[in-house]
């Protein structure tokens, strides 16, 4: 029988949830990877600088360390991407590089001691989520062998959760935007959390069901 040639346009479209294998290498020590590591480690003069808090200026230089994570962040993925040197060990350290940031900040800003402490019940909703997500994470690679990354809606949360701890680090509100108090960021950090984690529950779901050795 004769094989039908159909133009590709007749041809049907993939699913957007299609899984198309992008193998990638299991580097472990590569340029990128050092430098996630090396996030975390800036956590140290984090720490001395909001220990200060308001004498010697602590709590600016604490901003100026988390805009060098963030930068350094920023640098890191841009890399990866432009020129296509990820490795799953990368697209692991990354996102969990980035959640032991805030995880730790956040517990620091919690402590009593500050003047205007981050809620207790906001900490543990970071956590919680943080977890949930990690835990779902290695659920689907054991099961599946797929590495499931952050999309763009959970690193918008993730910039929405940093910028209230960044309000919360200064406590400060802006002249012109009177409302928008750190207690405000909360409850916006509340909605972006509410939608990403059933995104990322409906992601788990499709995932844990997808054919092993594809690619989230």
């Amino acid at each position: 029988m004769a094989e039908i040639n159909r133009p590709d346009r007749l041809l049907p479209k993939p699913s957007r949830f299609a899984f198309l294998p992008k193998p990638r290498p299991r580097k472990f020590l590569t340029v990128l990877n050092v430098m996630s590591i090396a996030r975390i480690f800036l956590l140290i003069p984090l720490f001395h600088y909001l220990k200060l808090g308001p004498k010697e200026n602590g709590n600016v230089w604490a901003i100026v360390v988390m805009a060098i994570a963030l930068v350094s962040d920023m640098i890191d993925g841009l890399i990866a991407r432009w020129f296509h040197v990820e490795t799953d060990w990368g697209r692991v350290l990354d996102p969990l590089a980035d959640k032991i940031w805030l995880g730790a900040l956040a517990v620091f800003l919690a402590l009593p001691s500050r003047e205007n402490p981050l809620p207790l019940w906001f900490l543990g909703l970071i956590l919680v989520r943080d977890l949930a997500i990690i835990l779902g994470s290695f659920y689907v690679f054991r099961k599946r062998g797929l590495v499931v990354t952050s999309n763009y809606l959970g690193k918008a949360t993730m910039f929405v959760i940093a910028l209230t701890l960044i309000s919360y680090t200064l406590n400060w509100v802006p002249q012109l935007l009177g409302w928008l108090s750190p207690l405000t960021m909360v409850w916006i950090s509340c909605l972006f959390i509410g939608i990403s984690g059933a995104q990322y529950g409906l992601r788990f779901l499709h995932y844990s069901s997808a054919k092993a050795g594809a690619s989230a």
